[in-house]
């Protein structure tokens, strides 16, 4: 628990909580910290080998507490195999979502929650345990929102309550010693999503960052769809035969992509058009996970040369969402990539941690075919595993859990042992990706023009540098690559997922095809089968063993697949919606027909009926 509720001497004991547990596992238990407050976020990942001085990087909002975020990412973030246990250490102060309710849930997925309270002194402290309501609503209808305030001693108070920002109400309470409830009759006209939040002022009151408390809910109206895309104007012909069919479309690009489970919860249905998983990150992978299996909100990836194994989904929740798979038959063989990593070590606290983490990050999102070597500095230069196919991950994995490279003096010599060996590399797409403060010599100029000469790329990542970014600049710009400034560490992993991506575009094909019609679905309905347009191009993919695929493409390759996933559907669309493969599709007479039968075919399917259910705890 990061929140601002936590002084700072409690945060310090749970820090060293958290070092005597790692200190402590079994040589095979694998352990990883998760942080929340108004959200949550991995810090990192259950690994058999941990950070013993359990520092923390990672920066939540600390204004509120949601325990409820952090017990449905904890349970996300497991491995599929294996004993699991959450242990929660917290102050117990929560004022958004429903923490008991999302205990009862892991537990009903076999993952115990242990309790490790934090004591907190706070004489005369005024605190806003929780605020009520339904979460969805019709149109006019009256309820409720419940305002729960705890203190320990009488006194006078002032409770403000907004909605959407705006300021609904104020009024004067008594306090009395213990629980207290208040109740505030409402009545939503429109549909969307709303926000409530309650505010508690108190003379006496000792710790004020605990006086506020959030609560969401949805009137429904038209089923909402939420269509984000990596340029929207391209995908404007699918929002608006969506839009034509009775459903309220929000267009967004990927830097408006919702950030809470609560506003992913507003949407009947997602679609993701060509979006990386680099672009959304893991942590908002996780929450799109959760949204879908266990909210039932609806998914649907449309593709393109950014989605699926070409946009870094495997080994990413993404990957388990969908009814595809991004590892490839054996009977299917494609052109391998080849990423090379140079690695410097991290003059800042648990440096070399992190770019393990990001190392082993690129080798999950790379397929068996693919290859990927390693190059680091420890006094010399060396080869931690020379560049060759990745396989079963299995020994590459427990070569970079032990990864601890130095401080490089010069970027010349890995750079040309790197070239040497992609030259060498029969891969159709060859990249090389550099880790560096910045202060090592710079490669010269012959050696990364023979790079590129090559048809080799290199990208340039820079963190906590001391000399200034023109060097890594200068890489970037060289080596036909990209470069990242980055000032965050917990930008490093989605960095380094994009990255990986450059070398997965040889699971694009680029042909003509026709659509092969192969079962009957609900999703094509009334569309013959010699009426789909030629398609230009896909993503080749595999269906998973329980998935229905009515369309394959013309070399046996899923091109529409849905499936149930927990309380959602999913849905996968190989090729794209645009004018690059689906040019002859956007004037085809039934592209609106075949898209809004998706759309509704997503959509969840949650009904809530005229009755509600509240539940609360008295006395235990």
């Amino acid at each position: 628990d990061r929140s601002d509720s936590i002084p700072s001497r409690q945060q310090e004991a749970a820090r060293a909580l958290v070092s005597q547990f790692s200190a402590r596992k079994q040589r095979d238990d694998k352990v990883g910290i998760l942080i929340f407050g108004t959200e949550a976020a991995i810090e990192s990942s259950p690994l058999s080998v941990v950070d013993e001085e359990g520092k923390i990087y990672a920066v939540v909002d600390g204004q509120r507490t949601d325990i409820a975020s952090a017990i449905r990412l904890g349970s996300a973030a497991f491995p599929e195999t294996g004993q699991k246990r959450l242990v929660l250490i917290s102050d117990g102060n929560e004022n958004l979502g429903d923490a008991f309710a999302a205990a009862v849930q892991a537990r009903s997925m076999e993952i115990s929650v242990d309790v490790v309270p934090m004591g907190v002194s706070r004489q005369g402290d005024v605190s806003l345990q929780r605020l009520s309501l339904p979460a969805t609503l019709k149109r006019g209808q009256t309820f409720d929102v419940k305002i729960f305030a705890q203190t320990d001693r009488e006194q006078d108070a002032s409770v403000r309550l907004f909605l959407n920002d705006q300021l609904l109400g104020q009024q004067r309470v008594r306090l009395e010693p213990g629980k207290n409830l208040y109740t505030f009759p409402q009545t939503l006209d429109e549909p969307g999503f709303y926000a409530y939040d309650v505010r508690i002022e108190a003379p006496g009151d000792t710790v004020p960052q605990n006086n506020r408390a959030l609560g969401f809910t949805t009137v429904q109206g038209h089923p909402r769809v939420l269509l984000v895309s990596s340029d929207p104007a391209r995908d404007a012909t699918l929002a608006a035969a969506l839009e034509s069919t009775q459903l309220e479309v929000v267009p967004v690009d990927i830097g408006r992509f919702p950030d809470t489970l609560a506003e992913m919860q507003s949407y009947d249905s997602i679609f993701l058009c060509n979006v990386a998983a680099g672009d959304l990150g893991d942590a908002l992978m996780r929450l799109l996970e959760s949204a879908v299996r266990d909210f039932g909100v609806g998914l649907v990836c449309v593709g393109g040369d950014q989605a699926f194994a070409a946009g870094g989904y495997r080994g990413t929740p993404l990957d388990r969402v969908l009814p595809v798979d991004m590892e490839l038959s054996s009977k299917k063989v494609l052109p391998p990539g080849a990423v090379v990593l140079i690695m410097h070590g991290m003059e800042f606290n648990n440096g070399n941690q992190v770019a393990r983490d990001c190392a082993i990050g690129v080798l999950e999102a790379l397929g068996p075919q693919d290859e990927m070597g390693v190059l680091l500095w420890d006094g010399t230069e060396r080869w931690l595993f020379n560049l060759q196919s990745v396989g079963d991950k299995r020994a590459l994995r427990r070569d970079l859990q032990g990864m601890n490279q130095g401080d490089l003096p010069s970027f010349q010599g890995l750079m040309a042992q790197a070239q040497g060996a992609l030259q060498q590399s029969k891969a159709g797409l060859k990249h090389v990706i550099v880790f560096s403060d910045g202060d090592p010599a710079p490669p010269s100029d012959e050696l990364m023009a023979s790079m590129v000469a090559n048809r080799i790329t290199t990208s340039a990542v820079l963190i906590a540098g001391h000399a200034g970014p023109d060097i890594m600049i200068q890489i970037a710009d060289q080596g036909r690559g990209r470069f990242y400034h980055v000032t965050s560490v917990a930008q490093l992993p989605q960095i380094f997922i994009k990255e990986a991506a450059v070398i997965l575009k040889s699971a694009i094909y680029e042909e003509p095809f026709r659509p092969q019609v192969v079962a009957l679905s609900e999703l094509t309905r009334g569309i013959g089968a010699a009426e789909y347009p030629t398609l230009q191009g896909y993503v080749a993919t595999t269906e998973k063993p329980r998935a229905e695929t009515p369309l394959y493409t013309d070399k046996g390759d899923p091109l529409l697949a849905h499936w149930q996933y927990g309380l959602g559907r999913a849905v996968a669309f190989t090729s794209d919606a645009q004018a690059r493969w689906a040019a002859a599709w956007l004037s085809w007479e039934k592209y609106r027909q075949f898209w809004s039968q998706i759309a509704n075919w997503s959509l969840r399917k949650i009904e809530t009926a005229d009755l509600a259910a509240e539940v609360s705890l008295e006395d235990g």
